[in-house]
């Protein structure tokens, strides 16, 4: 998560849609006294121990609002991103997966990782972005599919070079995933939320 104070903007980094040339796109605008809570290639945290012992940088909303001074963070333009929950969930995958050999078994390792999506990589995007009576919790939800235009659009309100967010920290994977039918529906099933919040058909 970013929170810009000096430019009043809010960045919810939900896991596995480009969050990390999300970040490299915004980082040049913060000021001293900006927050960011990131634990891969340069850790940052935020100065709030309870929050930087989280010890990873997807928090949410409703965990950082309690330690923003009231109304903060309703006046702050808020974004995330999400992406289509099946292409989200394989690129999890082949990313977890990396240093072992993905392509082994990977129907049957994709089917035993969705059966237990307790992992942080492997929440529901609707958990960083959408509160418990389903209404949204940020100003913004860009997609992953449109990112050069929707970036565009975030950086015109936060006065940011509007130029696209380049590829950082992608999953290495074939053209053309293992997926069945069964695992499809595993995927439709765990993250029904996502599908209804965000518009994407499993």
């Amino acid at each position: 998560m970013i929170l810009s104070f000096s430019r009043n903007f809010a960045f919810v980094a939900v896991p596995r849609t480009a969050t990390h040339a999300l970040r490299a796109r915004l980082r040049p605008l913060l000021a001293a006294n900006d927050w960011e809570q990131s634990t891969r290639y340069e850790p940052r945290f935020f100065p709030v121990k309870a929050l930087a012992e989280a010890g990873h940088g997807h928090l949410t909303p409703a965990e950082v609002g309690p330690f923003l001074l009231p109304g903060a963070w309703d006046r702050m333009f808020s974004f995330g991103f999400v992406r289509d929950p099946l292409d989200r969930f394989v690129s999890t995958y082949y990313f977890l997966n990396r240093d072992t050999d993905p392509e082994r078994d990977a129907l049957g390792r994709m089917k035993a990782m969705i059966a237990d999506p307790s992992r942080l990589l492997l929440h529901p995007q609707s958990r960083f972005l959408i509160d418990e009576d389903g209404t949204p919790m940020v100003s913004f939800v860009g997609r992953y599919e449109r990112l050069a235009e929707d970036f565009a659009t975030i950086a015109a309100r936060i006065g940011a070079d509007p130029e696209a967010p380049g590829q950082v920290n992608a999953s290495p994977r074939p053209a053309r995933a293992p997926v069945d039918a069964e695992l499809a529906e595993m995927v439709a099933q765990t993250y029904a939320a996502d599908y209804r919040h965000f518009g994407y058909a499993p």
